[in-house]
C-alpha cells in the first residue's frame, strides 16, 4: 500500500469537493440561511430525479475514489468500502447546505446515495453484484434549449436526464449464462418535463450494450470501456408512462 497515493487520492476528493460547493453555493443554498437545520423526507418537485442525481453523483466519485485507492495499492476489498463510504460522504456537504433552507435535508437522498455508492463496495465483496452498473444518459431538453430565466440550470435538467440500472448478465465471471457478453438489460427512469408542468414518472425497459463484453484484445481497452460504460448507449426497449407502453430507441 502507497501511502502516500493513498493521501493524495483522498485529498483530491477534499479539494474538489470544496471547489465545487463554494463555486455553486449561492445556487445552491441561497445564500445565508433562512431557518433552522431541518429534515424532509425528499418530496421531489422533479419526480424523483433529483434523488437519483444524487444518487448517481455519490457513485461516480466511490468508482473514482476506486480508481484512486487500487493505484495506491490498497487492498480490493477494503478500498472499496473505504470509496464507498467517502462517495456517499462527498455529497453530504450539499445536503446539509440544504437543510438550512426550504429544501431540508432529504433522507430519502441520503439514503438513495448511501445505497448508490455501497453497490461499489457490493461488487468487490460480491462475485454476481459485478454484473451490476448505474449509467445514465443525457441529452438538452426542450425546457432547457427554450429556458426562460434561470431555470434550468444544466445540472437541474431533469428532463434531459435518464438514470439506468444495467445487468449485465453474461460479464458475471465464472457463470455459464447463455447470453452475449457485450449485451445487458437496463431498468430507467426520467421524465419528460418538471417545470412546464407537473412531472409524470417515466420507466425505460431496454437493453443495454457493455463496451466491457466486446471482442477487443487491446490491453488499453477494458480501461477505456470502463469508463465508456458509465453512459447508456440508446438501444431497442420499452417505455411506459401514464400506464401506457411505447416500443422505441431509449
Amino acid at each position: 500500500m502507497d501511502g502516500g497515493r493513498e493521501a493524495l487520492t483522498v485529498a483530491a476528493l477534499a479539494g474538489g469537493d470544496a471547489i465545487v460547493i463554494t463555486a455553486r453555493s449561492h445556487a445552491w443554498w441561497l445564500g445565508d440561511p433562512t431557518g433552522p437545520f431541518h429534515f424532509v423526507w425528499g418530496m421531489s418537485i422533479s419526480a424523483g430525479q433529483n434523488v437519483l442525481l444524487h444518487a448517481a453523483t455519490a457513485y461516480q466519485a466511490a468508482q473514482v475514489l476506486k480508481a484512486g485507492f487500487d493505484w495506491a495499492c490498497v487492498p480490493s476489498r477494503s478500498g472499496a468500502w473505504f470509496a464507498a463510504a467517502l462517495g456517499f460522504a462527498a455529497q453530504v456537504p450539499k445536503q446539509i447546505g440544504d437543510g438550512f433552507h426550504a429544501e431540508g435535508f432529504s433522507v430519502s437522498e441520503a439514503l438513495w446515495s448511501g445505497a448508490a455508492a455501497g453497490l461499489v463496495g457490493v461488487r468487490d465483496a460480491w462475485t454476481p453484484a459485478s454484473a451490476v452498473r448505474l449509467k445514465g444518459w443525457y441529452w438538452p431538453s426542450d425546457e432547457y434549449q427554450h429556458r426562460v430565466g434561470a431555470f434550468p440550470t444544466l445540472e437541474s435538467d431533469y428532463a434531459g436526464q435518464r438514470y439506468f440500472l444495467a445487468i449485465d448478465p453474461g460479464l458475471v465471471p465464472g457463470a455459464s449464462i447463455p447470453f452475449p457478453r457485450w449485451l445487458g438489460i437496463a431498468v430507467g427512469h426520467g421524465v419528460d418535463h418538471w417545470i412546464s408542468g407537473t412531472p409524470d414518472p417515466i420507466w425505460y425497459l431496454t437493453l443495454d450494450l457493455n463496451l466491457r463484453g466486446l471482442p477487443i484484445t487491446a490491453r488499453w481497452w477494458q480501461t477505456v470501456a470502463a469508463v465508456l460504460d458509465q453512459i447508456h448507449v440508446p438501444l431497442p426497449g420499452l417505455r411506459f408512462e401514464t400506464g401506457q407502453a411505447r416500443a422505441g430507441v431509449y
